[in-house]
């Protein structure tokens, strides 16, 4: 007796993974993750072409940066190795015309190719960036204060600097949705030369963009963010926000 043994596998289909909406700073960069998926073509497949549409049909990326329109050529850019199925796009200095829906089409050499109209995403931007800042004090003793802030733009994350001395350090978490958290973390010995005297943590995001959080730090209570201020690029006006 013969017995033969069959193993089916599901072929690939023409299909994209990315989020339904991602949000942005007005100004900064946003990025939107983005992976694709293809039928398996039975050849070899080495020359990849990836195109990122808006809802007008305009071409706001291109493998080919001179294909891109003219009012996003120096503004976007493919993230990803389209080879290894990453069609991943950053959108800089983020404007209120960007919002799109967006999609994404890819063009394989010698075999197909496919528009993904059935996975758009919208971008949405917000004017001010909101932060959190906290920390905990006992004269003699050390102290370790934080501050944290929602971004999208991981290929630039945004940069802590604080107005005291002492050991920082900075990381940053991927969320959601192309949302990303990054806080900076200092610790440093306060002593009585310290009472009543603020503590800045300045971040700074990609473009120029500066969030500004100030507290007043004194011996042996909790603090919480009381300012929040945003600097436009450029700009010499400041927009205050107290926070409750």
């Amino acid at each position: 007796y013969i017995i033969r043994t069959w193993t089916f596998i599901k072929a690939s289909s023409w299909s994209a993974t990315v989020p339904s909406s991602v949000k942005g700073l007005l100004g900064a960069c946003v990025v939107i993750p983005c992976s694709y998926n293809y039928p398996d073509p039975q050849i070899s497949t080495t020359s990849f072409t990836g195109i990122w549409y808006n809802k007008n049909n305009q071409v706001i990326c291109h493998s080919d940066k001179s294909q891109t329109s003219g009012q996003f050529r120096n503004r976007t850019k493919l993230l990803g190795d389209l080879s290894k199925k990453n069609c991943s796009l950053m959108i800089d200095d983020l404007q209120q015309s960007d919002v799109g829906p967006l999609y994404f089409r890819i063009e394989i050499k010698g075999y197909d190719q496919y528009s993904y109209k059935n996975n758009k995403v919208s971008v949405s931007y917000k004017l001010t960036a909101m932060m959190e800042f906290w920390f905990m004090t006992t004269e003699g003793e050390n102290v370790s204060a934080s501050c944290s802030v929602f971004h999208s733009c991981p290929t630039y994350p945004p940069s802590f600097i604080w107005s005291h001395s002492g050991e920082q350090h900075d990381q940053t978490q991927q969320l959601h949705e192309g949302q990303w958290n990054s806080t900076s973390t200092l610790t440093f010995r306060p002593n009585h030369s310290d009472h009543n005297k603020p503590l800045k943590c300045n971040i700074t995001y990609h473009r120029g963009l500066s969030l500004i959080s100030e507290a007043v730090k004194s011996v042996s209570f909790l603090s919480h963010l009381i300012k929040n201020t945003l600097l436009p690029v450029g700009g010499d006006q400041e927009t205050q926000q107290p926070l409750t």
